[in-house]
């Protein structure tokens, strides 16, 4: 039986979808964090998204994006393909994100799939809760 490595995490946050979208789609685009160094968006179906990161004090890495599913205020969705900063690949993953209102809240829901190893999921692990609560702290204000 084969084993697999997937990761989920969800936020609710206290705005519509579409403000949560915006906010998520600007953290990797046009209002980046000191992070994210490189971000290139062709926002559609089939598009190519270039990001680079640089989470202090790891090492820089690059994601090359191809977005599977773009649906404003429902759902983001690409492949990644995952690479040193010198460009050497070490993995792909596919992400979906979904942003379902509940209420007066939106739930932020992350699913990735692809991950070869439990400790390479769980290094993303570590880092998505904090992007959901700073996509948070950016819509509502909230410190």
């Amino acid at each position: 039986m084969d084993e697999t490595f997937d990761l989920s995490v969800d936020h609710e946050i206290a705005a519509p979808p579409e403000d949560c979208f915006d906010a998520f789609v600007a953290l990797y685009d046009s209002d980046r964090p000191a992070w994210v160094t490189e971000s290139d968006l062709d926002l559609r179906v089939g598009g190519r998204w270039h990001v680079r990161f640089h989470p202090a004090p790891d090492p820089p890495f690059r994601e090359e994006r191809t977005v599977t599913d773009v649906h404003r205020g429902r759902e983001l969705g690409y492949h990644a393909r995952i690479q040193d900063d010198d460009g050497h690949e070490r993995f792909a993953t596919q992400v979906l994100v979904t942003f379902e209102p509940t209420g007066e809240l939106t739930r932020v829901a992350l699913h990735q799939t692809g991950f070869e190893d439990e400790a390479t999921r769980d290094e993303f692990a570590a880092n998505w809760p904090g992007v959901l609560e700073e996509v948070d702290r950016r819509v509502t204000g909230r410190t």
